[in-house]
Parts: C-alpha cells; sequence; structure tokens
C-alpha cells in the first residue's frame, strides 16, 4: 500500500505586498493554520516519510513547518518545478514517483487548482472546496508509485483549518456545559 497527502500552501501575503507570485510568504496566520494541521496529521498517524515541495516561498515554508511537526529535516524536503508551474495529472504523478522512491507515505505540498484537481482526479471525491492548508490523505492499493496512474485512490481523509478550529471551538463549549452541569 501507498499514501499519498497532498496539501495546498498556507495563508499567503498578498501578491501586490512582495511583487512576484513566487516570492509571496506566509502570513501569521498560515503558520498557524500550518502547525494546526500537520498536529491533526500526525495525531492520527498520517506522518510521511518524505515532502516534495513546490519551490515558491509560500510551499516551501508550508512544508518546512511540517517537517518541522512530523520531526523531518528540512534539508530532507524535496524540491521539484512541476508542482509549481503545473502539469497534466499523468505528468504530475510521474514526477512524484520518480521523487517519492521506495517511500511509502509520500507528502506533496503544492498550489490549487492543481493539488484539488489531483485529490479529485485520484478519489474521484467531491473535493472543490480546497482552502489553504486543506490536506487530503489517500490510500492506493499499489506497491509501487508508478501504478498510481492507472488506479483510483481511496479518500481516506480530507481536512482544512477552519474546520479543526470549529472542532475546538464546539469541544470547549461542551467543556464549559459539563462544568456548569457538575457545578449546578
Amino acid at each position: 500500500m501507498k499514501r499519498l497527502i497532498l496539501v495546498r500552501h498556507a495563508k499567503t501575503e498578498p501578491l501586490s505586498d512582495v511583487g512576484t507570485d513566487f516570492n509571496r510568504a506566509l502570513k501569521k496566520r498560515g503558520y498557524k493554520d500550518s502547525e494546526l494541521v500537520a498536529n491533526d496529521l500526525k495525531m492520527k498517524g498520517y506522518i510521511p516519510d518524505v515532502i516534495i515541495s513546490s519551490p515558491a516561498t509560500r510551499a516551501l515554508q508550508t512544508a518546512a513547518k511540517f517537517a518541522d511537526i512530523f520531526s523531518i529535516k528540512e534539508s530532507n524536503i524535496r524540491q521539484a518545478d512541476f508542482i509549481y508551474h503545473g502539469d497534466t495529472v499523468s505528468g504530475m504523478l510521474s514526477g512524484i514517483a520518480s521523487l517519492a522512491h521506495d517511500a511509502d507515505t509520500v507528502m506533496v505540498v503544492g498550489h490549487n487548482p492543481d493539488i484539488a484537481m489531483l485529490s479529485i482526479q485520484l478519489t474521484r471525491d467531491d473535493l472543490y472546496h480546497f482552502p489553504t492548508t486543506a490536506s487530503t490523505v489517500i490510500d492506493f492499493s499499489i506497491s509501487d508509485w508508478n501504478e498510481m496512474i492507472d488506479v483510483i485512490g481511496r479518500l481516506e481523509y480530507f481536512v482544512y483549518p477552519k474546520e479543526l478550529k470549529e472542532k475546538e471551538k464546539e469541544k470547549e463549549k461542551n467543556n464549559y456545559r459539563d462544568i456548569d452541569f457538575l457545578q449546578s
């Protein structure tokens, strides 16, 4: 079995603040969202062996934050131009396969619309709402990454920051209710 985790980079500064799209950096919220999602994935056991990232600043910063949470050395993040420039689905999959080597779980950090469309193509699930830092975990019943082109994966998990924040608020609200009940 192989597992692919697709991540859209976190929230960034506007293009007007830096001049070029490639150099856009994460906002403070982007770092917080990256930490939130990475911790959620780690808690659920979705930890990559390899991280492949677009070389764009915002993607590398997102990948670095995830790598830190997963205790992966930042120097082990593999950069791939095709993720920034986009490609066909088969081109993306070939590129991922060539960089994944013998890893069982690979994380790819990139950009929309490519990351969302790749998630949709690989699972046939309705993943059209794919906000910043959204992450899909897709399992494949294959033994080699090159086989990924010919199969549909199973969507194992989909998460994004707003969903996690809402769950946390609901959990806090329920804790307050429990405290109020115990004090009555």
